[in-house]
């Protein structure tokens, strides 16, 4: 009689101890099998003419495509999570129910892309320029602003910013002296001011459709100078949390609004199987 090694003896308590528990497999609420260790589980849908089930990812930046895609699957279950604070949703058509769940594998999911004209205006904001710079952008997007003087007046673009290009920085300096008996004090000030030809603004209206799909919305950009021995200029885009707050607002409602009377279920959030 041949002996076992060791393997063969492991293999054996592993068998052993498997079959011990096959007869309470049947007990469970979901099906289950005891494999041996080695073993894979594969497929073979690929093998097959159709698929078992329709599942898969729509993704898009287009929010009439991404709603005609959700209105085309609408029915029982179907949920779309719209995420403002990101501009995303995601609509789950096979969600389910608590009774019967869904494997939450198949969806359409949008992410809103920002313009061109307000990448721009973003990229500005805050940004220290010196006078060329700033002039060529504001000539280069001179069909999205309108100028302002100190009294809101509106000015014509291009004399604004020929008031931009054509800026003299004046510097003053005062001396006091004050002599006593027994004391002295002398104070010198001086005053530094920016000045234009033009008349130079005050503020810039920037109007632009931030996102593909939303409204047009003006956004105020506050016109500084920095005095030093060059000007230099900075836009800064004033309230600029409350305008993002109230896109998000806007896409929220948008979306709620397109899935009004469809089968497809809107809540604020994000969801994950």
């Amino acid at each position: 009689m041949s002996q076992l090694d060791g393997t063969a003896i492991e293999q054996i308590k592993h068998l052993a101890i498997g079959a011990a528990f096959i007869q309470d497999l049947n007990h469970v609420d979901c099906p289950i099998a005891v494999l041996p260790k080695d073993v894979n589980v594969e497929s073979l849908e690929r093998y097959h003419d159709l698929r078992f089930r329709f599942r898969g990812n729509m993704d898009t930046t287009s929010i009439p495509d991404f709603v005609k895609y959700s209105t085309q699957y609408a029915g029982e279950g179907v949920c779309c999570f719209i995420d403002a604070d990101r501009m995303q949703a995601e609509t789950i058509f096979n969600i389910g129910t608590l009774d019967e769940p869904g494997h939450a594998d198949n969806k359409a999911s949008i992410t809103l892309k920002k313009t061109a004209p307000f990448s721009g205006v973003l990229d500005i904001n805050g940004r220290k320029q010196g006078q060329k710079e700033l002039a060529e952008w504001l000539e280069d997007n001179r069909d999205f602003l309108t100028a302002f003087d100190a009294d809101g007046v509106v000015l014509d673009i291009k004399q604004a910013v020929g008031a931009v290009r054509r800026i003299t920085i004046e510097s003053v300096s005062t001396s006091d002296h004050e002599e006593n008996d027994f004391s002295g004090k002398r104070s010198l000030m001086e005053s530094v001011e920016a000045k234009s030809k033009d008349v130079m603004p005050a503020a810039f209206e920037f109007k632009c459709v931030p996102y593909e799909g939303l409204s047009e919305r003006p956004f105020k950009l506050r016109y500084s100078i920095i005095t030093n021995d060059k000007p230099i200029l900075v836009l800064r885009i004033v309230q600029l949390e409350k305008a993002e707050e109230e896109i998000a607002v806007e896409f929220r409602d948008l979306l709620t609004s397109k899935f009004d009377g469809v089968e497809v279920e809107t809540f604020i959030g994000k969801f994950k199987a």
